[in-house]
């Protein structure tokens, strides 16, 4: 895979999401696995509690089949817990219409289900049966169950006499291993809480990690989605969480519509507000030419020379104080992907001068080239792009995993070897949802993602200039909602 983009770069872009949607497409023979939105379609389907017993619905004719199942528990706190059921099918044979079954014993109860499956409860007796879009388990694949619990004993509790297709499991028990995962947040439930149970966790208290280092304090908007919601919202139990973990994090602001007479006043509003804090503000110019290669997330300039003009305004915006720019998301990823060698050449000389007029009209502007990610292109071909689209003159350095899930340590890894056939600058990264990682090959709002470390200058690494986030959590790439809306279920999930 050549082209591995990354998804919702519109999602603070003010725009109408239509046009926009599908940010990353994943250029795979087998096509893209797409989530639903949360709550309303499989993806975190509703889960029952209570209702008739499911056991002899549950067993099939001819349990001609054998099958292993593993209990991991990846989170607990106060009241709840996240943990993962994985069934093996260890027969010979597919098996079909598959159902899973588990028990639990002191009153526990599944709040939230994340895979694609109908989840029930009655009474101990967990149930996920398959849905149309996932009706079969082939022989020897594994089946992994995500969800998020409730329990009472400020313990997360142990299942037991786990079943497919009426067949008991094998049982390989790890219910007590806790995952270390680059966010210590707990994943928890967005769907309501039975009536009777203890409402959700407050947020943490622990004190926050600095967000000041060489280039300063990030600045944290007061306006946009989060804030919006949480101040339209304060009766609501995850308003709090939303509030603390998202909602007063330093964020990016997206330049992205095509408006080269509005801007540079959209910059400088922007800034200025930031500047007269005290505070340094991060944006993001996205309005090249071809964006997109004429995909999903098409616009842009109409021309160079268009661009040039909004470049050139979009400078002159910035201000004499401190700003950090991330360059063009997409544009030097995309470079191959479906320019001619002279359109090649003419986003090279746009990125050129952008860089240039940038420094040229703030000279304390820091610009960050993105150059895509880990999982794109090579390193050096990267850094090869970089340089002769001027990183190395008007640049000061590069920007990573701009709205994309891979952990941190594998960016900057990537990253150090870009800069060390660079010749110079320092890396940028978006960590805003990457505390777990990657799910896999799914790009679109995929579930059981976490926030990643919290936005900061104070990397501890010299060639790490920041840790950002670049893509507003909560803002959905497409599935979970419009792409760009604020979605308080998502947000709360990654959060909570």
């Amino acid at each position: 895979m050549t082209d591995a983009p990354r998804a919702g770069l519109l999602s603070k872009a003010g725009l109408d999401a239509g046009p926009y949607l599908a940010r990353h497409r994943r250029e795979r023979a087998n096509g893209r696995a797409r989530t639903a939105a949360v709550g309303a379609a499989a993806l975190g389907s509703v889960v029952v509690i209570g209702g008739t017993s499911l056991v002899a619905a549950n067993a099939t004719a001819d349990p001609d089949h054998s099958c292993a199942a593993a209990y991991t528990v990846h989170r607990s706190w106060s009241t709840g817990f996240s943990a993962e059921v994985a069934v093996q099918n260890t027969g010979e044979e597919a098996v079909k219409n598959w159902s899973v079954n588990w028990s639990f014993k002191s009153g526990q109860a599944v709040v939230k289900g994340w895979e694609n499956g109908d989840w029930k409860q009655d009474d101990g007796l967990v149930t996920v049966r398959a849905n149309e879009d996932s009706v079969r388990l082939e022989a020897g694949k594994t089946l992994t169950l995500r969800f998020s619990g409730w329990h009472p004993q400020g313990d997360a509790p142990t299942a037991t006499d786990f079943a497919l297709n009426g067949v008991e499991c094998g049982v390989e028990s790890d219910d007590k291993k806790e995952r270390p995962t680059e966010s210590a947040s707990p994943e928890e439930s967005s769907i309501a809480l039975p009536p009777g149970l203890p409402g959700r966790p407050v947020p943490n208290p622990t004190k926050k990690p600095p967000t000041s280092g060489p280039l300063g304090s990030l600045f944290v908007d007061t306006e946009g989605q989060a804030v919006e919601w949480v101040e339209g919202n304060t009766g609501d139990p995850r308003a709090a969480v939303i509030r603390d973990r998202i909602a007063e994090q330093p964020q990016a602001h997206w330049l992205a519509a095509n408006n080269p007479g509005e801007v540079g006043g959209d910059v400088r509003s922007y800034a200025s507000k930031a500047h007269s804090r005290g505070r340094v503000p991060v944006l993001v110019a996205y309005n090249m030419t071809n964006r997109d290669c004429g995909g999903a997330s098409a616009g842009g300039a109409d021309s160079a020379d268009d661009y040039r003009t909004w470049i050139s305004n979009f400078a002159g915006g910035l201000g004499s104080g401190s700003s950090i720019v991330v360059l063009e998301p997409d544009a030097l990823g995309h470079l191959t992907t479906c320019l001619s060698s002279d359109q090649q050449q003419e986003r090279l000389d746009l990125l050129r001068y952008a860089g240039k007029v940038i420094k040229q009209a703030s000279p304390k502007a820091r610009v960050y080239y993105d150059v895509g990610h880990s999982a794109w292109i090579a390193a050096s071909e990267a850094a090869d792009r970089a340089r002769r689209a001027g990183a190395a003159e008007y640049g000061d350095g590069i920007a990573l995993n701009t709205s994309n899930y891979n952990v941190s340590s594998q960016e900057v890894s990537y990253g150090k070897r870009i800069l060390a056939s660079l010749g110079r600058g320092q890396m940028v990264v978006d960590t805003s949802r990457n505390g777990a990682g990657p799910a896999g090959g799914e790009w679109c709002d995929p579930a059981g993602r976490k926030l990643g470390r919290n936005p900061t200058t104070a990397t501890g690494d010299a060639k790490v200039a920041a840790y950002l986030w670049v893509k507003r959590p909560g803002e959905s790439d497409g599935c979970s909602g419009a792409a760009g809306q604020f979605i308080p279920d998502t947000a709360y999930d990654l959060s909570s």
